[in-house]
């Protein structure tokens, strides 16, 4: 009886979740009902102006409005009486409720005075209206406000308002999401006003400067002894790799860069491992370079201020760049901690990055504007994800450590065999402020580590190969032959023909290991039955690899082989048995396109084929491994879509790469349109 009672219980608390699931629903499906039938009205020019007031009001509720809503609403048939009739009818309901003119009143009133011509009017009311968020508990909602003067037409005027609070504090994510918009509507208007902002956020002088005073405030001192002890001991641990002399002599700097963070010759190193020394350091270790700089009462203050934010802010990370073209700055986003930021980079740097580059490197925050340090690597989406997933697996080791765990960190990047993080950072919310700041520790103590690592795996780039050690090339041909092709072939050994499909002959390879067998066999009967196959038959005894399979038509053989060497052999045993045999046509795929490393310049005999009957055709319905066995189409449709999209990019990144050589990469472009996938999240 008792269980009785209890299964009762249980449904009548599982129905009442139901109903109140069933609730929300309808709650939430009529808010945006409503929501719907408001912007409807807002943005019909035949809604009165005191309807349109009241309209707006509710829809703000009290927020600035959208900076662009008073022009969109003129380009939709309204007149600029009729919504100013409707910012005094709202400026006089807010005044009869003795709480003043609220922030949706006063912008509107702004934008609308802006659209009429009364540029003072506009200036008075924004300033009243920042007058009004600065008495808010919220600083954000200053920021808002900010927002709606950029968006309004004043990207200057906004520009000069978060200055100051980004040099107090550059983290704030919200204001440099607005810097950085403002910026780029400055760049677009490139009048004399914006230009002096623009010169200001490229004036890389203040940055030159700093590290100028640090380099010889380090000369001949303990500490610059112990910055190039630790680059020689950097440069030391990849002597084993063939650097060109620019690239050694870049990889040492970039060692010097980050032992001005961490170096102390006053630190008993060997107390410590290295992940420990570079991680679980002091808060404040007054010893290390850059701190001693800041300490020193010689260094002139806007130095020292400028090398403490440094110390404080810099943020090592996996840039991803998805538009490489400067406006004038470029959006940077995190693939590990999906921090976003608008950063001014070297002009010499920006040509050589392809779109969705991922920058391994370091920014920092000068006078509030964040600039890259100039020194870094650029990766490509792929190795970027290999890279994001050794931070990740890095940081929980770190974290198990401090737990008292047995966890080690990883000794190898998997390149070839990441998740797609760079395409994650898009679908999850941005970490916390905190943990982004621990990550970017993380990175910047793995940073030379993954260099060496990039570098060494470029110069061993994956080979795939088949059973005989070919390098493997997936290859469908035609071939004419004369009479009797098939019984020839079928009188050999290594020739099967198909006792239910005399047309159809297999070619077969060396006899499979035992043990490779066994595992093989158990694998395809697990697969079989988890499709449904209840009775799955296990063929016994010696089994073979399959070189190719036949097609025997009248006068013609299709043959599919995964080698070019195969082509050739398969050539000359039908030369042997009197088959004369010639290609007619061929069709290649290179299978390491499938998993996003470079493919190389796609072109045909007679130049560059089109997507519609090239590689690209042939792709979209092929399975690929890097899909988990799915077609290009298929993933599109279902959860493998990350897998696919990180595949694209990496195609787009591929391309721009040979653009710049003045080649032509794989036709992204033709693939997301048949694949009904648009070429960038926001769109």
């Amino acid at each position: 009886m008792a269980k009785s009672n209890r299964r009762k219980k249980q449904d009548r608390a599982k129905a009442t979740a139901k109903q109140a699931e069933a609730r929300r629903r309808r709650a939430m499906t009529a808010w945006l009902r409503a929501a719907e039938q408001r912007l409807e009205r807002i943005h019909d020019p035949a809604t009165p102006a005191a309807e349109l007031a009241s309209l707006l009001a509710e829809q703000y509720a009290g927020t600035p409005v959208a900076g662009w809503l008073a022009s969109a609403l003129l380009e939709e048939g309204s007149s600029v009486e009729r919504l100013q009739h409707a910012a005094r009818a709202m400026t006089e309901a807010d005044q009869a409720d003795e709480g003043g003119p609220s922030l949706t009143a006063l912008t509107f009133a702004a934008a609308v005075a802006r659209a009429a011509g009364y540029v003072a009017e506009e200036r008075r009311l924004i300033d009243q209206a920042l007058a009004v968020a600065d008495r808010a508990d919220d600083p954000d909602v200053r920021l808002e406000v900010v927002d709606f003067i950029s968006v309004s037409g004043h990207p200057v005027w906004a520009v000069e308002l978060l200055e100051p609070g980004l040099r107090v504090a550059p983290d704030d994510e919200f204001a440099t999401r607005l810097y950085g918009a403002a910026i780029e509507r400055a760049h677009e208007k490139a009048g004399e006003p914006e230009r002096v902002v623009l010169r200001r956020f490229a004036d890389r002088s203040g940055l030159i400067a700093l590290k100028d005073a640090v380099s010889t405030f380090l000369t001949g001192t303990e500490l610059g002894a112990a910055v190039q002890a630790r680059v020689t001991e950097e440069l030391d641990a990849a002597d084993d790799l063939d650097w060109t002399p620019e690239e050694r002599a870049a990889f040492g700097e970039l060692a010097e860069e980050l032992a001005l963070l961490t170096a102390d010759p006053e630190h008993d190193e060997d107390d410590m491992p290295d992940d420990a020394r570079d991680l679980l350091a002091e808060d404040d270790p007054s010893g290390t370079p850059l701190r001693a700089f800041v300490a020193d009462p010689s260094t002139p203050p806007a130095l020292a201020a400028r090398a403490l934010a440094w110390y404080e802010h810099i943020r090592y990370g996996l840039w991803r760049i998805d538009d490489p073209v400067p406006s004038p700055g470029l959006w940077c986003t995190d693939i590990v901690t999906g921090t976003e930021r608008y950063v001014e980079f070297l002009a010499e740097a920006t040509p050589v990055l392809p779109r969705w580059s991922v920058w391994l490197g370091g920014i920092v925050p000068v006078d509030g504007i964040w600039r890259s340090t100039g020194l870094g690597v650029r990766l490509s989406p792929a190795e970027g994800d290999a890279a994001a997933e050794f931070v990740g697996q890095a940081s929980l080791a770190m974290l198990y450590a401090l737990r008292g765990n047995s966890e080690r960190p990883p000794t190898s990047i998997p390149f070839g065999g990441a998740e797609p993080h760079g395409v994650y950072a898009d679908l999850e919310d941005p970490s916390s402020s905190e943990a982004a700041g621990m990550m970017g520790k993380v990175t910047g103590a793995l940073v030379t580590s993954i260099a060496v690592s990039v570098h060494r795996n470029r110069a061993t780039p994956p080979a795939i190969a088949n059973t005989d050690g070919d390098p493997m090339c997936l290859i469908t041909a035609t071939i004419t032959a004369g009479a009797g092709v098939a019984e020839k072939l079928a009188a050999r050994r290594d020739f099967d023909a198909d006792a239910d499909d005399p047309g159809r002959i297999t070619w077969w390879g060396a006899v499979i290991p035992e043990g490779q067998r066994e595992a093989m066999m158990a694998e395809a009967v697990a697969q079989l039955r988890a499709e449904g196959h209840k009775h799955v038959e296990v063929p016994q005894g010696p089994q073979r690899w399959v070189r190719g399979v036949l097609r025997v038509g009248v006068g013609e053989i299709i043959v599919e082989v995964n080698s070019r060497q195969r082509l050739a052999r398969l050539l000359d045993i039908l030369r042997k048995v009197g088959a004369d045999p010639v290609v007619t046509a061929e069709k290649r795929i290179d299978p390491t396109l499938d998993f996003g490393w470079p493919g190389g310049e796609r072109a045909s005999r007679g130049g560059v084929a089109p997507a519609a009957e090239g590689w690209e055709k042939h792709w979209l319905d092929q399975k690929i491994p890097a899909l988990h066995g799915c077609t290009p189409r298929q993933a599109a449709a279902g959860r493998e879509w990350p897998y696919l999209e990180a595949l694209l990019r990496q195609f787009e990144y591929e391309a721009d790469l040979l653009a710049a050589e003045g080649k032509t990469g794989i036709d992204t472009a033709w693939l997301r349109e048949q694949l009904n996938l648009p070429s960038g999240l926001a769109d």
